[in-house]
């Protein structure tokens, strides 16, 4: 609970961005009994009389002339971060569309996209099983999950099988993996618990949670800096996110099951750690969205994903998706 109260926590500055209020205001709107509540003050500021959670938006009753001016795009970083910053640039320079794209969290894009706040969200995780199943979607890249440990660790593999019982605090020294006779410092970071986020559901067992022993962190920055200040730490975060980190010196990927953690092996199925980079959408907006997301699977967009992850071809996308707007020509 207190992870997920952190996490709302942590909105608040996206949320005032997105509702036109300034910061201190939104801040000082919200009582010391409302704050463990930031989507029922989402809500009342939103003008939306009703108990919101991001699975119970209302969406039927969307009109699209109350959505912004421009396209705008809002959720994960990783999406933000990884390609869709310079895909923005290129699409604006080459169109003259004007596109906003703001960042944040799985939640934000869907709270965004549901209230119409926004034209598309943005997810970390799959859309079946989560809060935005049912909503129109397409899948536009696949991010590599890397196993991350100080340079100084002299292990540079790890067993898949091992690594689960790492996490749930099975093996807890590094002697056991065929290291050296030092505590594993295990640091996770449980990312969007009501998601079927890829790490903890492929590392986790059903019905069991990261170890007792672990060291909790709220965010990705906070936990990529404790990877990197702990020595023999260990922990599984986004190659988008991690790799300043990796060329600066400060952490290293290791091999998992003998497979170079590389997009080349991610995207022929031999490196077993990813997650999908998914855009979600409420409405249809066909002059605005549809001339971005041609643009978004073009040659040109998708060797800029390719760059940080590896990218989705618009024919599986329309395979594996479900936007029957964007498919009717």
């Amino acid at each position: 609970m207190s992870e997920e109260i952190n996490s709302r926590n942590g909105r608040r500055s996206f949320l005032a961005a997105l509702l036109g209020v300034g910061a201190t205001g939104f801040a000082a709107g919200i009582s010391a009994a409302d704050r463990s509540s930031g989507l029922g003050q989402f809500a009342k500021l939103a003008g939306k009389d009703i108990c919101l959670s991001p699975s119970s938006l209302i969406t039927s009753d969307l009109d699209p002339s109350k959505l912004p001016q421009d396209l705008t795009l809002v959720g994960s970083r990783l999406l933000k971060l990884g390609f869709l910053d310079e895909i923005v640039r290129v699409y604006e320079g080459q169109s003259g569309n004007p596109v906003k794209i703001i960042g944040g969290g799985c939640d934000d894009g869907l709270i965004a996209a549901r209230l119409g706040k926004a034209h598309i969200g943005e997810l970390c995780c799959p859309v079946k099983g989560s809060p935005a199943e049912g909503m129109c979607w397409l899948p536009v890249a696949q991010d590599i999950k890397l196993v991350l440990t100080t340079p100084d660790n002299p292990i540079n593999n790890v067993r898949l099988t091992d690594l689960r019982r790492i996490m749930m605090g099975d093996i807890r020294n590094w002697r056991e993996v065929g290291g050296e006779d030092r505590p594993i410092a295990l640091i996770v970071h449980n990312h969007c618990p009501s998601y079927l986020e890829p790490v903890r559901t492929t590392l986790i067992d059903k019905g069991r949670t990261w170890s007792r022993h672990a060291m909790r962190s709220n965010t990705d920055s906070d936990h990529l800096r404790h990877l990197a200040r702990f020595r023999y730490s260990i922990g599984v975060d986004s190659g988008v996110l991690a790799m300043p980190y990796i060329r600066n010196g400060q952490l290293k990927a290791l091999h998992v099951d003998g497979v170079e953690p590389s997009l080349k092996n991610l995207g022929a199925g031999t490196y077993p750690l990813g997650g999908p980079l998914n855009l979600i959408y409420a409405i249809w907006v066909e002059e605005k969205m549809r001339p971005f997301l041609d643009f978004l699977y073009s040659p040109e967009a998708t060797r800029i994903i390719a760059r940080n992850a590896v990218p989705v071809g618009s024919m599986q996308a329309n395979k594996i998706g479900h936007a029957p707007d964007y498919l009717a020509s």
